[in-house]
């Protein structure tokens, strides 16, 4: 239900109070990816070390059952991609939770408890597991928080998109300060990265309760009717078409998801880290990430609209496909990187900025565009649930690179960035023949030229 009350620079007060929350949950979430698999690494599963983790072995069990790791650093790489798999796949459990038992607020106020409680505990060796348990049961509660957004306003009302623009340039901050931040403690001790990963989900936490009141209501769950429609053979076929190329999306998101887990231990090995004579920890390349993510988003949207004032613009699929194929160039650079720059600590890191810049690109235009498409192609009736499944292709990529990640000192490093490659590459052609071959699918308004 849509609320009334005080605005701030246009928009309901409630608006301010989400995107604070939300930039603060972001700020503990890069900051703690940028230093986990590195943290593992180096000192968690290291001896004398990992005797203290209570709860160890049975999380070891679950690892090598899924990717039977070898050595300290594939096993660091498949915690690491079993985790960002589960944080992935949870929101849409999180969904149910808000809809059936909880509803949403009272579910986010869990999510954002659980998720500080989660972050302060990564603090502590002991705690480990603990901790993850926690942070993965918060990101699956607290997910439905960007869905409050729309919630501030009327359907009609044309500040909605607004108001999303301005929490996608503010959440933005939170990936380029918080790695530096927590990385910069964390080469002094590592739980003081943690540490203020966790203080930073704390002042979240106290933002979300002080704006309660100031958020969307909601008819009480007796009250909710679940409206059954049937499905047109057109609305089957554009659902059945989404779900199957949740795979393939997988395969497009492998480059970018791997920045996260395998990447972060190859970058430590091989990389000058200096550059233009400033020393810099292997952490920070999640926010170079994010800077460059953020003008080549820019880049992009300007691309297009310049591109549609000549020319007929292309259905969504087709610039999925696109992107897919460009972020397959990033690998790539990697490769040909190593080829001239062998060795420990040999390779520049303007080969990186490369890598990061193709990759943005691609996985720029397959996520955001992608998510337009899932959007716009979903039958009204399954419209929130199928939106919801997108993100579940990420769940899948990290799921795929926690393996790759595990076999980074059994394989060639150049085959390793090659299979990531092929996996784009791979993946674009397919979603290219499905803007061929099925256009009655997944551009069922002719869209496309």
């Amino acid at each position: 239900m849509m609320t009334t009350g005080p605005q701030l620079f246009g928009h309901p007060l409630g608006l301010w109070f989400l995107i604070a929350t939300e930039v603060c949950v972001a700020f503990s979430q890069y900051g703690l990816q940028s230093i986990f698999v590195l943290y593992l690494t180096n000192a968690l599963l290291q001896p004398g070390h990992i005797e203290h983790v209570v709860g160890f072995g049975a999380l070891a069990a679950c690892v090598k059952a899924i990717y039977a790791p070898i050595g300290t650093k594939a096993m660091a790489a498949g915690i690491t991609g079993l985790f960002l798999t589960l944080i992935f796949a949870v929101p849409l459990l999180g969904g149910i939770v808000a809809d059936r038992l909880l509803g949403r607020t009272r579910t986010i106020i869990l999510g954002v408890v659980l998720l500080t409680c989660g972050h302060l505990l990564m603090s502590f060796e002991w705690s480990f597991v603990f901790a993850l348990i926690c942070l993965i049961a918060g990101f699956g509660a607290a997910g439905g928080m960007k869905a409050q957004i729309g919630g501030l306003y009327a359907v009609e009302d044309p500040r909605r998109s607004e108001a999303y623009q301005y929490f996608q340039l503010l959440f933005q901050t939170a990936p380029i300060v918080s790695p530096l931040i927590c990385g910069a403690l964390a080469a002094r001790a590592w739980h003081w990265g943690f540490l203020a990963a966790g203080l930073g989900m704390l002042v979240g936490m106290v933002i979300y309760l002080a704006g309660l009141k100031w958020l969307p209501t909601e008819a009480p769950l007796k009250e909710r009717k679940t409206i059954r429609v049937a499905l047109t053979r057109q609305e089957r076929r554009s659902a059945i078409g989404l779900v199957l190329i949740l795979p393939v999306l997988a395969l497009a998101a492998l480059p970018n998801q791997e920045i996260f887990d395998g990447y972060m231990l190859w970058a430590q090995e091989h990389y000058q880290l200096k550059l233009f004579g400033w020393d810099f920890p292997v952490s920070s390349l999640i926010s170079l990430d994010a800077v460059i993510s953020t003008l080549t988003a820019i880049w992009v949207l300007a691309f297009w609209r310049w591109y549609a004032r000549f020319w007929k613009d292309p259905a969504e699929i087709t610039k999925v496909a696109i992107g897919t194929i460009i972020a397959g160039f990033g690998p790539l650079c990697l490769i040909v990187g190593e080829v001239f720059s062998p060795g420990m600590h040999a390779m520049s890191p303007l080969w990186g900025i490369a890598f990061h810049t193709f990759n943005d690109i691609g996985f720029g235009m397959n996520y955001a565009i992608g998510m337009a498409m899932f959007s716009r192609v979903a039958p009204a009736s399954l419209n929130t649930i199928l939106v919801a499944a997108f993100v579940l292709h990420l769940a899948v990529a990290n799921l795929i690179v926690g393996k790759l990640s595990t076999l980074i000192d059994r394989i060639p490093d150049l085959t390793f960035w090659w299979l990531h490659t092929g996996a784009a590459f791979a993946g674009g052609a397919v979603l290219l023949l499905c803007a061929i071959f099925f256009k009655d699918v997944f551009d069922p308004t002719g869209k496309d030229a």
